[in-house]
């Protein structure tokens, strides 16, 4: 089939890298892609937020299958557009997406259906949330309540840095339209984990669990950032799982019952509190970088299982893992994530085998996969995917906040994250910084 992945960032990297190995896949594009990219994809100069667009595009080229990376596509209505035009889609529509493009909505969706999540408030004006700080007690939580890039949401330690928050979010729109309205809920306590399931709207296949590391400094300090880091496996106990899966059950049955139709990845953040797990957030695709963490440890075909999704038969689809873990370390411009600064070479990627990069698996032009069983080559334990990076006259160049995935495999936690670090020991750029402790804390919950 020919395969159309929409997205520029590291996930995606990540996803063509994934989806090239599949023996379905004849030719694979991605929109708008990288300069990374291009070695295992043909990148189309598209807008992938304009549904019109892309669904010419498929049109034209006869692609079979549409696989959103981003969340700024799926709140913008891609999927609908590509549906009504024929196309097979693993994403979710525009309605369904506002479990992620509206916290506000996703609040009220969890309370509707008696989901586990924080107490809160929804608050659309200045009013309305100067009078739930006078009721919450602080330590607090407060949420922009659209899309706002991983940046949306403050840990607040009294009521002081509660009014600052609203202040900057509703009266200065420091985030735009995204913070006009905000949640503000309790400020729940307890390790995090990310809990990502495929789903075709009927059944629900949850991946290994994963953690992301947010804030951009050690020890989880500073601001919240799209991800400096993951590490998966996350090892559960059985009633632990049994509580997630019940969690993910609920979602799907309060889609069924809202009408909404939900094909795709859904992520649910969750925080592990003593009184069992509660949501923090959904997202509806893939993580970033949580994905650069669990590809590697997919062992069968990604194409073949977003297209059982789109296509509603993922219950007899295979899905099997490699034993093992894997750590992702993220590589940040400096200033990140205010205003990082850009155009700084890149110096030590000539080290790594080409296919440890992501770069010279399927030469440019040839078809994508084509049936071949030797990915990833040599280098299978290390892998860097390319965030925010360009190649001007042949020359890897930083290109945005997060810039590379450093991001190993082990037969354990342990070995991979030392694996990874490792590799992040070999690569430089002025202003480049890091978290030192990701998979420091390796959880194993019972």
């Amino acid at each position: 089939m020919k395969l159309l992945i929409l997205g520029s960032g590291g996930r995606e990297h990540a996803l063509a890298w994934k989806t090239a190995q599949s023996r379905l896949v004849q030719k694979l594009y991605c929109a708008p892609g990288s300069d990374a990219i291009t070695a295992l994809a043909e990148c189309i100069p598209l807008d992938c937020c304009d549904g019109t667009e892309v669904a010419g595009f498929c049109a034209e080229k006869g692609v079979d299958l549409v696989i959103i990376g981003p969340e700024t596509p799926l709140a913008s209505g891609v999927s609908d557009v590509l549906r009504r035009s024929g196309v097979r889609v693993f994403g979710p529509g525009q309605a369904a997406a506002r479990l992620e493009s509206s916290k506000a909505f996703a609040k009220k969706f969890l309370a509707r259906h008696r989901i586990p999540t924080a107490r809160g408030r929804t608050c659309a004006t200045l009013e309305e949330a100067a009078a739930a700080l006078e009721a919450m007690k602080p330590p607090l939580v407060i949420k922009a309540d659209g899309l706002a890039a991983g940046k949306g949401v403050r840990i607040c330690a009294d009521r002081e840095e509660a009014e600052d928050t609203v202040e900057d979010f509703m009266r200065l729109k420091t985030l735009q339209a995204a913070g006009e309205t905000v949640v503000i809920e309790e400020c729940l306590s307890g390790p995090e984990l990310s809990a990502l399931a495929l789903t075709d709207g009927k059944t629900c296949r949850l991946l290994p669990h994963s953690r992301d590391h947010k804030r951009l400094l050690d020890g989880d300090k500073g601001p919240n950032t799209g991800g400096m880091g993951a590490f998966a496996p996350v090892e559960t106990g059985p009633d632990l799982e049994s509580a997630i899966r019940g969690i993910f059950e609920s979602v799907l049955a309060g889609l069924r019952e809202d009408g909404l139709d939900y094909r795709g990845l859904l992520y649910a953040g969750l925080m592990l509190t003593a009184q069992g797990p509660k949501v923090l957030e959904f997202n509806c695709r893939f993580g970033d970088p949580e994905t650069q963490a669990l590809l590697p440890l997919l062992d069968c075909d990604l194409a073949a299982l977003c297209l059982a999704c789109a296509e509603g038969r993922l219950g007899t689809a295979e899905l099997k893992f490699r034993p093992g873990a894997c750590v992702c370390v993220t590589l940040a411009s400096e200033n990140y994530p205010r205003a990082p600064m850009t155009g700084r070479p890149i110096l030590g990627l000539e080290e790594f085998p080409a296919g440890a990069c992501g770069l010279g698996l399927c030469p440019r032009g040839s078809p994508a996969g084509a049936g071949r069983t030797d990915f990833p080559t040599a280098g299978a334990d290390l892998m860097l995917f390319h965030a925010g990076t360009a190649r001007p006259g042949g020359k890897w160049t930083t290109a945005g906040g997060r810039v590379l995935g450093v991001t190993a495999w082990g037969p354990d936690a342990a070995a991979a994250r030392r694996r990874a670090y490792e590799g992040v020991s070999r690569i430089s750029f002025d202003g480049m910084h890091y978290r030192r402790d990701i998979a420091g804390e390796l959880l194993a919950i019972r």
